[in-house]
């Protein structure tokens, strides 16, 4: 009963990375293959601008925040991470990281509040192959991801079906190709302790799974 399709709210996001070799140092600008096996962390932070369509409504004509393509306010994320090389051709990945949204008044008048969202990951990577010649890479990949969620809140009372606590595990794979790079991944919810399970809707541990897949270029 919703048409949720169309662009979300933009992120913007600011990183800063430094590693430790000894003593405490910004990452210089390049590295050997030997400086990998030192632990690398990055601070970042991003903002959300309130850009997607927050009044998206059901067949009925009521505002349902849930299934809105924007917050209809900015919110906001901290976290750390750090990865260091492990062996010669695997990497492992932690970080964790914390989301607050702000209260929103909607069109309908009803202010809604989304509860906070933190985050924990671990992730290991295992390098396939590499062609030198064609500047090509493949690696594969496997994830848990824990998320534990507060409940939203409608007219600052708890609103029921939300939050709980869920953990994800996400095998998946990555190609790189000179400047570019693709991963295709499948997550899937391995253990939920929702706060109303039967009702809740499935973007909170109670999906099948989602197929995830990422893009990035390097300018």
């Amino acid at each position: 009963s919703f048409n949720t399709a169309g662009f979300g709210d933009v992120v913007l996001t600011l990183t800063f990375g430094f590693k430790y070799d000894g003593r405490w140092m910004l990452v210089p600008e390049r590295e050997s293959l030997d400086d990998w096996y030192d632990w690398h962390f990055s601070l970042f932070g991003g903002l959300t601008l309130p850009t997607g369509e927050e009044n998206v409504t059901d067949a009925g004509g009521r505002i349902e925040p849930g299934q809105a393509l924007g917050f209809g306010e900015p919110s906001w994320m901290l976290g750390i991470s750090a990865t260091r090389l492990v062996g010669d051709r695997d990497t492992v990945n932690v970080d964790a990281s914390w989301i607050g949204f702000r209260e929103h008044r909607y069109a309908d008048g009803e202010l809604f509040r989304f509860g906070a969202e933190r985050r924990f990951n671990v992730a290991w990577v295992h390098r396939l192959s590499v062609d030198e010649a064609r500047r090509e890479r493949w690696d594969a990949s496997l994830e848990a991801n824990w998320l534990q969620l507060e409940r939203d809140r409608r007219s600052g009372i708890g609103e029921p079906a939300t939050g709980g606590r869920m953990l994800y595990v996400q095998p998946g794979v990555r190609w790189y190709h000179d400047r570019c790079s693709v991963a295709i991944g499948i997550k899937v919810p391995v253990w939920t302790d929702l706060n109303e399970e039967e009702d809740q809707q499935g973007a909170e541990g109670a999906e099948d799974y989602r197929l995830v897949v990422t893009t990035s270029v390097l300018l």
